[in-house]
């Protein structure tokens, strides 16, 4: 008889774990609060990030004092998933200035918090992204087919690349 490192039931049950963790970090060669700025820049995002296609916020008019992550704040965002353009609908669920944020969304019966970081480093800043699903097993293991078939670890690391550019040079406005 052969023994195998994993078992069908097993390997079943990750598949099908009902939360899945996406976490991505980059260090940065600059300060953490430019870090900061850089992030919080939403306005920018669709301009540095080729698979965001736009965010607006809901009901309430862009804001004119330039704090766009308050708690409670909502938006609109359309991203670009290889032929597909989902839509979702953001709510802003945590903003520790200076260090974190944090919004909600849900879709097609998942809930997801995508939050970012900024943390000191030695040679200027760690800049981390997290994405947290939950929802069903079965649309959760077709999440993690979705996300392999699109690369979307590539896609957040590219989002963070960017961040990081407008960290190390900020645009003129």
């Amino acid at each position: 008889m052969r023994y195998f490192p994993w078992s069908l039931p097993n390997a079943l049950t990750r598949v099908f774990e009902p939360h899945l963790v996406i976490r991505r970090s980059l260090p940065v060669a600059a300060p953490p609060a430019a870090v900061w700025e850089a992030l919080i820049d939403l306005p920018r995002w669709p301009v540095r990030d080729e698979f965001i296609r736009w965010v607006r916020p809901i009901g309430d008019p862009p804001p004119s004092d330039g704090k766009w992550w308050v708690v409670g704040r909502r938006y609109r965002e359309q991203v670009r998933r290889g032929p597909f353009l989902p839509v979702f609908k953001l709510t802003v669920v945590q903003v520790e200035e200076g260090h974190r944020v944090a919004w909600s969304a849900r879709y097609l019966w998942v809930d997801a918090i995508h939050a970012w970081e900024v943390q000191p480093a030695d040679k200027g800043a760690i800049l981390i992204s997290e994405e947290t699903f939950r929802g069903p097993g079965l649309f959760i293991a077709i999440a993690r087919l979705v996300f392999r078939a699109f690369n979307v670890e590539r896609m957040t690391d590219q989002q963070l690349a960017f961040i990081a550019g407008d960290a190390l040079n900020p645009p003129t406005r």
